[in-house]
């Protein structure tokens, strides 16, 4: 498989009265056996090759959804969380705007945004939740009420788990810090009007995909369950996630539901598409882009 070119567009999708703008952070680079797992290099580079650090290339793509009861935004991208040397070494290149820009860029004031939803709080999806102000952090959206699960955020907040060099809760307490700002979620359920978590676990322990669904038309933002196009197979299961069987074990369950109900579902990570449908192809799995 031909990799695509990278992009940085902004592709916009209608899902019944809900419409929903691909957003997008910049470029992160991490290391290609890590996000691979047991996939040997030899076949994983044919679909993202590696630079000379074996890293690849992956795109951060928030999402800006346009709902009846105003706009919502889905994860943050990197944002100002990571700084100094750690810049280099994740090859993070951002083209300059804090979320809240990106959000006003697509002619939506960020003060009218009400509700940011996480499916986890990693830096790289949760960075972007505030921005460095006079080398202090403060929310992007300042009406906003962040929707996370609590399971995770407690995770993010402590101190001396083995995945602290996933988190940089400098970068989210002011979140907890004001009153009304934080809403913690146990498990599946309703978020707000049109949106729904999904409680997946794997790649951290509490992770949560996210629906975006209008009566019939419906779409999954998939956090890290599935990073790339390239990650679509079954067993391609990051080495980062906390329990590779448990998001094995999520991804068996939710793909015979993307297939059935022709679900869009929008990829955080992948360099060149923001969304894909799924397809069976005999015993396995393959996709089709949506542009």
């Amino acid at each position: 498989m031909t990799p695509l070119p990278d992009s940085t567009a902004t592709p916009t999708y209608h899902l019944g009265r809900l419409r929903v703008t691909c957003l997008f952070d910049g470029w992160l680079m991490l290391d290609g056996g890590a996000m691979f797992g047991v996939v040997p290099k030899t076949l994983w580079e044919k679909k993202l090759p590696a630079d000379s650090l074996n890293r690849v290339k992956l795109a951060l793509r928030p999402l800006l959804v346009h709902t009846p009861a105003g706009p919502v935004v889905v994860e943050s991208g990197v944002g100002h969380a990571i700084t100094g040397k750690l810049v280099d070494i994740y090859g993070i290149q951002r083209l300059g705007p804090t979320l809240d820009d990106q959000v006003a860029a697509q002619g939506v004031d960020p003060a009218e945004v009400r509700h940011v939803v996480l499916t986890h709080l990693h830096w790289d999806h949760s960075g972007g939740c505030c921005k460095l102000v006079h080398d202090r952090y403060v929310p992007c959206f300042p009406n906003a009420t962040y929707h996370v699960q609590e399971a995770e955020w407690d995770t993010a907040m402590a101190a001396n788990n083995v995945h602290k060099a996933s988190y940089v809760p400098a970068s989210l307490s002011p979140l907890l810090r004001e009153r009304g700002r934080l809403r913690l979620h146990s498990g599946s359920g309703p978020v707000v009007e049109g949106l729904r978590f999904e409680l997946t676990r794997g790649h951290t322990r509490n992770h949560a995909v996210v629906w975006i669904e209008d009566g019939e038309a419906n779409g999954c933002f998939m956090g890290d369950l599935i990073e790339t196009s390239a990650h679509v197979p079954l067993p391609w299961i990051s080495a980062y996630d906390y329990c590779t069987g448990e998001s094995f074990k999520a991804r068996q369950r939710l793909y015979p539901q993307f297939a059935d109900r022709r679900t869009l579902l929008f990829i955080y990570h992948d360099p060149a598409v923001a969304a894909i449908r799924l397809v069976r192809d005999q015993s396995r799995w393959d996709f089709e882009v949506v542009s």
